[in-house]
């Protein structure tokens, strides 16, 4: 079984660590020791056996297993998914399975807004995906697939981590709604949803924000006015609806600029901005510093931080 991805012409014999496929057989997992594997159930049921416990999974939702595990299938029931197969460096080389375990990679982590991977370390196999989400993550595990098999520029390994790091975003989302994110809350989380009204609302805007959104669109989807919708998410967020939409789109795109090579207008694009001008502005509104200052000075300090880490 592969857990790899080798260039073939651009940065030809670079291996990448990570293997996605729709609908891969899953009748021999070999993943202890070496690999996570990270399953997004689109329709269907999967069932696997682990440690003699049953994993009973309906769509749609995630499953995932952690390096110590070797699950078994028991049965599938017309299930349609994708199987991601990586190693946490794949992120970022800071993110090694012992690190992950390490006391102190939270603080690590939460200084550098860096993935906690939580589903996976606290062995939380089933994670339902809501409905705002369904077609976000069938999207992306698409666009990691493509990006793996096409390698159609140099930039192949970078754009497919980026399109994996929305993935873990979703999972971690997910993994918030039922506690997580009330358990391990920093100053960058996003944040959880109390207000029922608000909370199709506020996963509409981060299953969709790559998309042209207006106002109108969001208050739609809301089934809410103008007026109420603003007033009860300001509220909630301390933002309005566009000014969160804003905020989270920045959110996403803090990500591809310290863990990606991607070009800043490539990154501007897949975060729903038109222009790489209209980003630029909006981007220092929220980030405090541009595109190109905050991607240097996170890498920057990232690795300062890593090497007193292993002094």
């Amino acid at each position: 079984m592969e857990c790899t991805t080798v260039g073939k012409v651009y940065n030809r014999g670079k291996a990448a660590h990570i293997y996605c496929r729709k609908n891969a057989a899953l009748d021999s997992i070999e993943i202890k020791d070496n690999r996570f594997m990270l399953v997004a159930l689109m329709s269907g049921k999967l069932t696997f056996e682990r440690a003699g416990e049953t994993v009973a999974a309906d769509a749609p939702c995630f499953i995932c297993f952690d390096e110590n595990e070797n699950p078994t299938l028991i049965s599938n029931k017309k299930a349609i998914y994708y199987v991601i197969y990586f190693n946490p460096d794949f992120l970022n080389i800071n993110m090694t399975f012992e690190r992950l375990r390490d006391k102190n990679y939270g603080d690590f982590a939460n200084a550098h807004d860096m993935f906690l991977l939580k589903p996976f370390i606290e062995r939380q196999y089933v994670i339902p995906i809501c409905d705002n989400y369904i077609s976000k993550v069938y999207k992306l595990c698409g666009n990691i697939e493509n990006e793996l098999n096409v390698q159609r520029d140099w930039y192949w390994s970078c754009r497919s981590r980026s399109y994996f790091m929305e993935l873990i975003i979703a999972l971690e989302r997910m993994y918030g709604l039922i506690g997580y994110g009330e358990r391990n809350r920093n100053a960058d989380s996003i944040p959880s949803i109390k207000n029922n009204r608000l909370h199709d609302v506020i996963l509409f805007i981060e299953g969709n924000y790559m998309n042209d959104l207006s106002l109108a669109d969001i208050s739609d989807a809301a089934g809410i006015n103008h007026t109420t919708l603003t007033r009860l998410i300001k509220q909630e967020t301390g933002y309005t609806a566009m000014e969160y939409l804003y905020s989270y789109r920045v959110k996403v795109a803090k990500k591809h600029l310290a863990f990606t090579e991607l070009p800043i207008k490539d990154i501007a694009s897949r975060c729903g901005f038109k222009t790489v001008q209209h980003f630029g502005r909006v981007f220092l509104k929220y980030a405090d510093a541009t595109p190109a200052e905050f991607r240097r000075k996170s890498v920057q300090e990232r690795k300062a931080d890593a090497r007193r880490e292993h002094g």
